[in-house]
């Protein structure tokens, strides 16, 4: 491996772990040279061939390097990158004390964490974990997450995000860090919103939302609509009820491909005056795909 392409997978490595300002700086001054950009990018390559292939395929992918004229050694090169790749993952998932994720733009939309959540990044975010044998810690930096997290009683989840903690037990939820005063919005579950340092907290119900200020939180109002809407309050109410009401509106049918998925329950505020709307958020509280046929939106595993 050239030694180009080695200095941009450490680079890569780096950089999916939790840079220090420092870093951030040294990799600009760096990345900026004539063509590191492209090597770059070759190494986020490879690390994404790592993280989602088996060794199998990765040799596969060698094989087809190889057989193009003139590209043995950029196979070698490849297999090398890999390697580096797959070992310094190796090494850093080993320290369980200090799991790395990173940033949204060079990085895949979902992360998969080592407790089983997940978490999606959008504009631009990247999350630090900092979790230990009591709590499972976060920090969110800039952009908006979703975070999709897996039950686990003795250890709380907690996201930081500026002056804001949010803590939830087997929940779905988005923090929005985009702004001075973050803000927080539960899909499903339950989930505690506070001023960091402070005991007050406030408990969202699903669809609600709410914002950290200096002075502590405080739910915001529903987004106003520019079109009417019709809310039906639901408290463990089943699917099959939910849809009953919204079908008997104007709006396309929302049918379930598998009659019983209509026994799950919903708790929260929807509007279902929208069913395409209605339909989108009803898949992702209960992690279902929806379909459009023209004729009818059907919700599916």
């Amino acid at each position: 491996m050239r030694r180009e392409q080695r200095k941009a997978a450490e680079w890569a490595a780096r950089m999916r772990g939790t840079p220090s300002d420092a870093d951030r700086e040294a990799f600009k001054l760096w990345h900026a040279k004539p063509g590191h950009a492209e090597a770059f990018a070759a190494a986020e390559d490879d690390f994404a061939l790592a993280g989602s292939l088996s060794r199998q395929r990765i040799e596969a992918k060698a094989r087809t390097e190889r057989s193009a004229p003139g590209r043995l050694r950029w196979a070698v090169a490849t297999i090398a990158a890999v390697g580096l790749a797959l070992g310094i993952a190796w090494h850093l998932n080993r320290r369980a004390d200090v799991p790395q994720i990173a940033a949204g733009p060079m990085l895949p939309g979902q992360l998969r964490l080592a407790d089983g959540s997940t978490v999606t990044l959008m504009d631009g975010a990247w999350a630090e974990p900092q979790f230990s044998d009591t709590e499972r810690r976060l920090r969110l930096h800039g952009g908006r997450a979703r975070f999709d997290v897996a039950h686990d009683a003795a250890r709380p989840f907690i996201v930081v995000a500026g002056k804001s903690e949010t803590t939830a037990l087997g929940t779905v939820f988005e923090v929005d860090a985009r702004d001075a005063v973050p803000q927080i919005m539960l899909i499903k579950g339950s989930v505690e919103v506070r001023l960091a340092g402070t005991p007050r907290a406030l408990r969202l119900s699903p669809g609600e939302r709410a914002e950290v200020t200096d002075s502590g939180p405080r739910l915001l109002p529903e987004m106003a609509s520019p079109v009417a809407t019709a809310m039906l309050a639901a408290d463990n109410l089943p699917l099959g009820a939910v849809l009953d009401a919204a079908n008997k509106g104007n709006g396309t049918p929302v049918r379930l491909a598998d009659p019983a998925l209509a026994s799950l329950t919903l708790t929260g505020r929807f509007d279902i005056s929208d069913t395409a709307s209605l339909a989108r958020k009803l898949a992702a509280a209960l992690d279902l795909k929806v379909e459009e046929t023209g004729e009818a939106i059907i919700l599916k595993k």
